[in-house]
């Protein structure tokens, strides 16, 4: 039914005006055309739409229903072109990030702050993770962006575009009164406390990538001891490390993006990686001025920080 619009704005001028003479003039076709377009409307709807009075036509029972869903439709097509052309303006829509937890902290909240006072009425949905989960959630259609590590061997679907624009060096991190802090560390002192993987599963393991799977096996095959449990807590990661003797696995340049989060890098060599970290962008998204803007506005603070 109604497979057509135009079938929509032929049957409801015909209602608007009762007569099929002056709704043919005002669509400005011709009498029989239109007659025959609401013949096949009658026919997808399987009963007559229209009974004829002296004055023209009135709507039947049956016709008064579709008359109803017609409107509604209507205004649905309408409403949704209107919310399409504001969402391209920037004037509506929504937009989804996830982000590494230090990409989070570091770069999308400034830039989603800056994209606020920008787009105010064009909302933003934030999550943390790895690149597993932020490639997962670009997959099923519920990302449009990720920011974080992009360095996996992974190849990446057509609708999707990854950029490496940032060199940085991972390395072993804890609370600056750490006492490991106080003196030369041994791999072995590395062994007797906990562990925080702030990405979580997705942050686990690419063979011969980075991550703190590959840093923690590195660790058990010098020292032949497995660490202690490691807490997957995201960027809650960054609260709890104020709490304890705890370590993480971080990118060190980013370090000083985290005003109020008294994390330093540990005095040795042992875990450092270095990897190149960007962004990984739907494609379909880039149609859109405030996305591009918040793409911008992110890797413009990433930049930034580096300078």
């Amino acid at each position: 039914m109604f497979e057509r619009r135009s079938d929509l704005v032929k049957f409801l001028t015909v209602v608007e005006t009762g007569k099929i003479v002056a709704a043919a003039d005002k669509l400005a076709i011709t009498q029989p055309a239109l007659t025959r377009a609401i013949s096949r409307i009658e026919r997808e709807c399987g009963g007559r739409l229209f009974e004829r009075i002296p004055t023209g036509v009135r709507l039947t029972q049956l016709g008064s229903i579709v008359a109803s869903r017609a409107r509604r439709i209507m205004n649905e097509i309408d409403d949704g072109k209107e919310y399409v052309e504001a969402a391209i303006a920037g004037r509506a829509g929504r937009f989804r990030v996830s982000a590494s937890p230090i990409w989070m902290q570091a770069f999308v909240i400034p830039a989603a702050a800056a994209f606020h006072e920008a787009f105010p009425d064009v909302e933003l949905k934030l999550k943390t993770g790895g690149w597993r989960k932020g490639i997962r959630l670009l997959s099923h259609g519920s990302s449009d962006l990720y920011c974080g590590g992009v360095d996996a061997g992974d190849v990446l679907p057509q609708y999707l575009r990854r950029e490496r624009f940032l060199d940085v060096t991972s390395g072993i991190v804890a609370h600056r009164d750490h006492p490991l802090h106080a003196g030369k560390i041994d791999p072995g002192d590395l062994t007797r406390y906990p562990w925080i993987d702030l990405e979580g599963p997705s942050s686990l393991a690419f063979e011969g990538k980075p991550s703190l799977a590959n840093v923690l096996d590195e660790l058990h095959d010098q020292t032949g001891i497995r660490t202690r449990a490691v807490v997957r807590a995201g960027i809650a990661g960054f609260l709890l490390m104020s709490t304890g003797p705890w370590l993480a696995w971080l990118p060190l340049e980013l370090l000083e993006q985290l005003p109020g989060v008294p994390i330093k890098p540990l005095p040795l060599a042992f875990g450092q990686h270095k990897y190149r970290a960007g962004l990984v962008i739907r494609r379909s998204a880039a149609d859109f001025k405030p996305f591009s803007n918040l793409v911008n506005t992110i890797r413009s603070v990433a930049l930034k920080s580096r300078k």
